[in-house]
């Protein structure tokens, strides 16, 4: 449990780390990429010191259409979302509507693979999204958020598109299992650096066509290093906790997301936790509850 815990606490830091390195530097595309990659570098590294010998083999087994798409849903295209609209969205308003991945991966599934959605899945389901709405139509919890309203709507949709090509990603992940065996540290760092190189490539392509001028503060560099390596403990942590536990009781308890988010916010940002606020983490938690019970009792 403390692992689990540990986990969505290093998630809470890369929505609140983010948040603060994307509204003072404007780059989100280059953000992104750097972030990723420096993360896939971090993992490849640690597996290079432990696996030397047949590293290069296992490297070849990746090569396959499924891994390509996996690395690119889950490590580019939702990255290049996610980073983007944390320029304009609340980071604890972030990881509200983060939580509804598992909400979003079952409807994903239903449409997909045809999987069958039962009652208490669809009350869960209606319920969880119910509960996200007042929290994002809440005002902002820090002053710092002076986006105007219609650019910060745009932003919770641009973070919702970026949720739901997060949940399809993993669906993809779940998929390319069936035809890669290859270790999870070797499979996530290798996947990172593909997602991130490719967001780079973007990124570069479009400074040089908008001749964008980066104008970066001191402490840039470390922060993103910071932001990098939580990046890498947490995408890690995460794959190796799915061995130890089931899917179902890891997306459970995504609800510590929002929980350590307005902790984090109370205890070293001075915000006040709002009454909003707790009534929809109440609900969320009860809608993930419902929506998982059947699954819970099973196990």
């Amino acid at each position: 449990m403390i692992s689990i815990a540990f986990l969505y606490l290093c998630f809470t830091g890369t929505m609140f780390l983010g948040s603060l390195i994307l509204q003072v530097h404007h780059y989100p595309f280059f953000v992104a990429g750097m972030r990723f990659f420096g993360a896939g570098v971090i993992l490849l590294s640690l597996h290079f010191m432990h696996h030397r010998k047949n590293i290069l083999a296992q490297l070849w087994s990746l090569c396959s259409l499924s891994f390509f798409k996996y690395a690119l849903c889950l490590y580019c295209i939702s990255a290049i979302g996610f980073s983007w609209a944390m320029q304009y969205v609340d980071p604890i308003k972030a990881c509200f509507v983060f939580v509804l991945a598992p909400f979003i991966t079952a409807l994903l599934l239903y449409i997909l693979q045809d999987e069958k959605l039962s009652p208490k899945k669809i009350i869960g389901l209606l319920i969880g999204f119910t509960a996200v709405i007042p929290i994002i139509l809440q005002a902002a919890h820090g002053s710092n958020h002076a986006a105007a309203w219609y650019m910060a709507m745009l932003g919770y949709v641009v973070f919702g598109c970026a949720v739901i090509a997060f949940a399809y990603g993993w669906i993809l992940n779940r998929d390319m299992h069936t035809t890669i065996h290859a270790p999870s540290t070797l499979i996530t760092g290798a996947a990172l650096i593909v997602g991130g190189l490719t967001t780079l490539i973007i990124a570069w392509t479009m400074h040089l066509y908008f001749k964008i001028t980066m104008i970066l503060t001191d402490d840039f560099w470390w922060l993103l290093l910071l932001f990098a390596i939580l990046t890498a403990v947490a995408y890690n942590l995460y794959a190796h906790l799915l061995k130890r536990y089931s899917p179902t009781f890891i997306a459970f308890a995504s609800f510590l997301e929002p929980t350590f988010g307005l902790l984090y916010a109370w205890i070293f940002l001075g915000h006040a936790i709002s009454t909003i606020s707790l009534i929809s983490l109440i609900a969320l938690s009860c809608g993930l509850y419902i929506f998982y019970q059947e699954e819970l009792v099973l196990e």
